[in-house]
């Protein structure tokens, strides 16, 4: 069977208030080396988000944009992702 699409082209993940479990570090690691060229990621409301994740995510380097919307964000996770993430505030 084909399918119409190939999912290992995956560009954009969109993630609403969704419970990642214990190893939340290891469910997103696999998720990003799976797709490694998305574009847009939106882990909008999920937990826990450990300093792990931030630096996972920080290795997306096609990343434009990120949702991180109604998360505890830490002042040192956001420097993890200012390294290598263009960050912009939306009002």
């Amino acid at each position: 069977m084909k399918f119409l699409f190939d999912i290992r082209d995956l560009r954009k993940l969109i993630l609403l208030n969704c419970c990642l479990g214990e190893d939340s570090t290891g469910l997103l690691a696999s998720v990003m080396a799976l797709y490694p060229n998305l574009e847009g990621l939106s882990l909008n409301g999920c937990s826990p988000l450990t300093s792990d994740v931030y630096s996972h995510i920080s290795r997306l380097k096609k990343l434009s944009e990120l949702d991180l919307s109604y998360n505890e964000v830490n002042y040192v996770y956001i420097k993890i992702l200012e390294i290598h993430v263009c960050i912009r505030e939306y009002m």
